[in-house]
């Protein structure tokens, strides 16, 4: 019966199966055990399944403003009852965040780290264009090019301050808000930065800036940012910056003449040495480049000033002012204006906002997640790929409530113990499916047969339907495993050797792994593995020789 039900949504709505799927994979599994569930109402509904309903919402609405809809449509049955407006939105939001800040009151930021890191098998690497950075380097954007007037450091009679513009009055009223940092190479969103309009100073907004980068990371500070503070505040582990000057420059001592490094678009690029004011000798080195555009004809042009700790071994000037004056949002595969404009619309509650925000970014990773995954399996023109977004929203606006009630949550658990790679290889088969060109087009181009389609269709459901003692049988290698950086290991180990009694611990060096954390359950099991292995070929070597040595003799005899 079950197989039956599936059939059915996997060949007429291939994308509600997949959207339940990446979700389930973009969220730690032990992060929807809700502590207070059992002493709750015993009607509420069950938390993973109200996280989900609003990412599902959040996707269709990120999908509508793609679209250039006005106003979001994107209305959606979960779970027999049809999603409401914004004032219903706002309400679950806000109940879905008094229930969880117990204990976690810092989930919507940890839902999209999270999602990042988990999408991380099936995000697709993308080039960077001509731009050269060293191989385990990522790239970190930080676009402030919309943030308001009063989050914006503007110069003020006593230095850097945070004015409010008159025309905008109705910014001073506004709460907390979140400027996203994504990562242009992967496609997704690995952070929020909250931050307060009006209210955070520039060097508390910058301590929460320092607490996300990791070393080997390059970040890109785009925006009215106070590069005092960023100069001062900037850990010297290993992490590069580029902040643009806007209106306050930072008090600095020159450490040499500006010279001019080369030209970019027929435009002279200058570099020069400088220090902090205020930090005497002790002071480490940066660079300042500036780069006057359109200086041509005796014209002064407009000038692009930049300071950076990136050493010119690894960057030269040219290349700061490439890397800095890039237009990163492009290479998205959904725009940004979404995530910035709300995905989920209305008077979120102030203490609600930074949950709503890092609901519409896991919704924004999903999304992009599964865009990713389809253009790696099917060959998309360009006509095609602008109606992929809208034609996978499709899917799931029609599917996904049907499908919970047909399919109910206990009939996807199953899921979140799969492996990164068995996740993938389901993702990639599902993504076949999920294919934007109308019927005719897709047998003119394939020229596939009933036959190879109903083949194909029940080869993704055999691996959707393998139980846990198939997978059991495919070994070792089948266990799930979780991935830590090194940084958050030695942070935390007891939450490493907790999951290391669930799953394999990867521990990781910019993104590269180092260790293997094993429970010793599993140990057992891979030492009897290896010892079965090495009897069953001793034994098939001993029959060999003895056949062999049998042969000889009989030859010798004769």
């Amino acid at each position: 019966m079950i197989r039956t039900v599936m059939e059915r949504f996997v060949e007429h709505s291939p994308m509600a199966v997949m959207a339940r799927l990446v979700m389930q994979w973009a969220v730690h599994a032990e992060s929807l055990d809700d502590p207070f569930e059992r002493s709750a109402d015993g009607d509420a509904e069950p938390l993973r399944e109200a996280l989900f309903a609003l990412t599902v919402d959040a996707m269709l609405r990120i999908a509508a403003q793609v679209n250039g809809a006005s106003g979001a449509q994107g209305t959606n049955a979960m779970h027999g009852m049809r999603t409401a407006g914004p004032s219903a939105l706002d309400a679950n939001v806000t109940a879905l965040h008094d229930r969880m800040s117990r204990a976690y009151p810092q989930w919507g930021r940890a839902l999209v780290r999270d999602s990042a890191a988990l999408l991380l098998p099936v995000a697709a690497s993308r080039a960077l264009d001509g731009l050269a950075l060293p191989a385990d380097w990522r790239v970190r954007v930080l676009d402030g090019a919309s943030m308001s007037a009063g989050m914006r450091c503007m110069p003020g009679p006593s230095g850097c301050t945070h004015v409010i513009a008159p025309d905008v009055p109705h910014l001073a009223e506004q709460g907390a808000c979140a400027l996203p940092v994504y990562d242009p190479q992967r496609g997704s969103i690995v952070d929020l930065l909250p931050y307060e309009r009006g209210a955070v100073h520039e060097r508390a907004f910058v301590a929460q800036l320092v607490e996300s980068v990791r070393p080997g990371e390059l970040w890109l500070l785009d925006g009215h940012f106070n590069p005092a503070a960023i100069l001062a505040g900037w850990p010297s582990d290993g992490s590069l910056f580029v902040v643009r000057e806007q209106a306050c420059v930072p008090p600095y001592r020159s450490l040499g003449d500006a010279r001019e490094q080369g030209r970019l678009d027929d435009a002279p690029v200058y570099e020069q040495r400088v220090a902090m004011a205020e930090a005497g000798d002790t002071s480490p080195g940066f660079r300042r480049i500036e780069w006057h555009r359109d200086a041509t004809d005796g014209g002064t042009g407009e000038v692009v000033r930049l300071l950076t700790n990136a050493p010119g071994s690894m960057l030269d000037a040219l290349q700061i002012v490439q890397f800095a004056t890039r237009a990163w949002h492009d290479a998205l595969p959904l725009p940004l204006d979404a995530i910035r404009d709300g995905a989920l619309p209305g008077t979120i509650a102030s203490r609600a906002a930074p949950l709503a925000a890092g609901i519409a970014a896991l919704a924004y990773n999903v999304f992009a997640a599964m865009i990713g995954v389809v253009r790696q399996s099917i060959e998309l023109d360009e006509r095609d790929l602008e109606r992929l977004p809208s034609h996978i929203a499709a899917g799931i606006e029609t599917a996904y409530g049907g499908m919970m009630i047909a399919l109910p949550p206990e009939d996807w658990r199953c899921y979140d113990k799969l492996s990164d790679i068995a996740l993938r290889d389901l993702a990639r088969q599902l993504a076949v499916h999920v294919d934007p060109r109308s019927l005719r087009r897709r047998r003119r181009d394939h020229k596939v047969s009933a036959k190879s389609q109903a083949r194909l269709l029940a080869t993704t459901l055999d691996h959707l339907l393998r139980d846990d003692a198939q997978r059991a049988a495919a070994g070792f290698a089948a266990l799930p495993t979780i991935a830590m950086a090194t940084r958050d290991f030695s942070s935390n180990p007891s939450r490493a050797l907790r999951h290391a009694s669930d799953a394999l611990v990867m521990v990781t060096k910019y993104n590269r792994p180092v260790a293997l954390l094993v429970s010793i359950d599993d140990w057992n099991r891979l030492i009897g593995q290896v010892r079965e292995t090495n009897f069953d070929r001793l034994s098939l070597d001993y029959a060999s020789l003895v056949q062999l040595a049998g042969e000889t003799a009989v030859s010798d005899f004769h």
